[in-house]
């Protein structure tokens, strides 16, 4: 389960280990979950212009990025609504789909958002390099 923050951080730095994570996904050794909303979040948060230039990336090179990931992302239905979790509601949409989709962990740049209540549901909260770490791991 990918947050917003390891695909910004991926589409503006292809050398680091959220990239890593991005291209894992694509290529199918790493299985990411998404519902409407989430793919909704990762379009918004990546068009921004902030985010465009800081990416050095056009639209086009951006929208094929995330209709790529959307193509290979397994579809979570909300099913169980558990809000609120965290002070931030972008963060609760991100927990829905993790634990609706009985996610192995959450991979974020913001470990601290997610610690509380992930422990509640039995998450892993990694971040882009500690997945990569644990991946590396089990081969």
């Amino acid at each position: 389960m990918l947050d917003t923050s390891v695909l910004i951080t991926a589409l503006r730095s292809s050398s680091g280990a959220a990239a890593e994570n991005v291209r894992l996904a694509l290529v199918g050794e790493l299985t990411i979950l998404m519902d409407y909303k989430l793919a909704c979040e990762y379009r918004d948060v990546a068009f921004r212009p902030e985010q465009m230039s800081a990416s050095g990336k056009t639209e086009d090179e951006i929208a094929l990025v995330l209709d790529m990931l959307e193509a290979v992302a397994e579809p979570v239905e909300i099913v169980m609504r558990h809000r609120p979790l965290s002070q931030d509601a972008n963060d609760d949409m991100v927990l829905e789909v993790a634990i609706n989709g009985s996610a192995d962990a959450i991979v974020t740049n913001n470990s601290k958002h997610f610690q509380a209540a992930a422990q509640r549901f039995d998450l892993k909260v990694l971040t882009p390099a500690e997945l990569l770490t644990k991946l590396r791991l089990r081969s």
